[in-house]
């Protein structure tokens, strides 16, 4: 099986937010990409967050139009798509905005073969309301209960898993980028035995470890300069 990884694209209509981000570039990026996917026919296709961003004069209506723009790429290529949002896809825009446009949206569970794939939603702050409900605080993410609740229960039944998340549970990266909660997370799936791999995006130089034998790897982002990583994992 294998399996195909973008992140963090920040896409906007803009040239530049900030030094490096390149937002306008992101749309040939993610059809670069899309295409590649499709010409080594991966089985399915996961965007770890941050899809979308905004200027700083962006209104909703803008963003709910740059939105549609990269869903109609997206949904184009008409391979199985998996959307983990992102704290900036919750600047303008609410996670129902993404479940209309993509059939796919996180937290969800999914099974391929003998492998479930768990895509977790860290868009919550220290006080568990979700950043639809209380305002995005990039630094400020967190599993909530019922998650953990689902994570654990899920890791219980299956047989190997796949963890995917946008913000890092991967306790090496900046600390600012880290889930609050993050070493409960890791607990679980340390006991678990069960969990052969975490991908998460965010952390935007990207980064890989070890961590009880398994291996946290966080995606670059597509949004810098112009560069256009992107990730084929075969499982």
């Amino acid at each position: 099986m294998k399996i195909g990884i973008f992140t963090d694209t920040h896409y906007c209509q803009i040239d530049y937010l900030g030094d490096i981000r390149r937002p306008m570039l992101s749309y040939d990026k993610i059809k670069a990409t899309m295409s590649i996917f499709q010409k080594e026919k991966v089985d399915m296709v996961f965007c770890l967050g941050d899809l979308t961003d905004k200027r700083e004069d962006d209104t909703r209506k803008d963003s709910l139009e740059n939105l549609e723009i990269l869903a109609k790429l997206i949904n184009s290529y008409k391979i199985p798509f998996y959307l983990i949002t992102g704290n900036h896809d919750h600047l303008l825009l609410k996670q129902s905005d993404f479940e209309e446009k993509f059939e796919n949206v996180s937290p969800l569970t999914l099974q391929k073969e003998d492998i479930t794939f768990i895509l977790l939603d860290a868009n919550y702050r220290s006080s568990m309301q979700s950043f639809d409900e209380a305002g995005e605080v990039w630094y400020d993410a967190n599993i909530p209960p019922q998650q953990k609740k689902l994570l654990e229960s899920t890791l219980k039944d299956c047989k190997q898993a796949v963890i995917l998340v946008h913000e890092c549970l991967d306790p090496t990266v900046d600390s600012n980028h880290i889930i609050r909660n993050a070493g409960e997370i890791r607990q679980i799936i340390k006991e678990s035995g069960k969990v052969k791999m975490v991908i998460q995006g965010h952390f935007h130089p990207g980064a890989e470890s070890i961590i009880d034998n398994i291996p946290y790897i966080t995606v670059p982002a597509m949004c810098e300069k112009e560069d256009m990583p992107y990730r084929i994992i075969e499982i």
